[in-house]
């Protein structure tokens, strides 16, 4: 067999052994009865457990049809997860209607229980000032109106650093803790500060497991 032959061989046994990346969890609210109330479907809860600070189904704007969610002034929902190592990355996608007014925000907790909380990520939506800004960090960016923009977390729980990124474009790299948390995927919470009505659509919670623990090097030493 030559070294062609033993490569070709070699790289297509790594991928039948090593599994690309797939989607632990996924939400696109499609199949919940347009204009129900999140909370009590699909792990939904509101922020402990207030059923005050639900949100909605919507087909006012939607990212992939039939549905999406709207979130109004008095929304603070939570999705659960327990993910305590490994690489992440969560990304929704919102939509934000030019004249929209005040805050909204996308949240990922590492602790999240009633009356026990610590908070990783805090991206603000502030439709007033017209930015996005990263809470840890400061940055800032504009925020895009009448579009479906990405917000995404790309999360090394082994290493406590997460980057982040708004419409593709990096805004910061902050701690996933600051050593009063724990290294785990706790929540996340989409929350309004009275803002007013802003839609989301097609969240994905991806654990990365690709080649990216094979090096060359180790390729050459099976072709030995």
């Amino acid at each position: 067999m030559n070294k062609m032959t033993r490569l070709m061989t070699v790289c297509a046994a790594l991928l039948l052994i090593v599994p690309a990346a797939s989607a632990d969890w996924s939400e696109n609210f499609d199949s919940y009865a347009l204009n129900s109330g999140l909370i009590g479907q699909g792990g939904w809860d509101g922020w402990e457990g207030a059923a005050a600070a639900d949100a909605f189904v919507t087909d006012t704007q939607v990212l992939t049809a039939p549905h999406a969610l709207a979130s109004i002034p008095t929304t603070d929902i939570v999705q659960e997860f327990n993910e305590t190592s490994g690489d992440w990355t969560m990304t929704g996608h919102c939509y934000i209607p030019s004249g929209s007014t005040g805050k909204q925000y996308f949240i990922m907790l590492n602790i999240y229980g009633v009356g026990v909380h610590n908070w990783s990520v805090q991206v603000e939506y502030d439709s007033d000032g017209g930015i996005v800004t990263d809470y840890y960090s400061s940055s800032v960016t504009s925020l895009i109106n009448d579009a479906w923009v990405e917000v995404r977390a790309e999360i090394h729980l082994d290493i406590n650093v997460y980057d982040l990124y708004y419409n593709d474009v990096f805004l910061a790299s902050n701690a996933w803790q600051d050593g009063s948390g724990v290294n785990e995927i706790a929540a996340l919470d989409i929350f309004s500060d009275g803002g007013s009505t802003i839609y989301w659509d097609d969240f994905t919670l991806i654990y990365e497991d690709a080649l990216q623990h094979t090096t060359w090097g180790h390729i050459k030493t099976l072709m030995q």
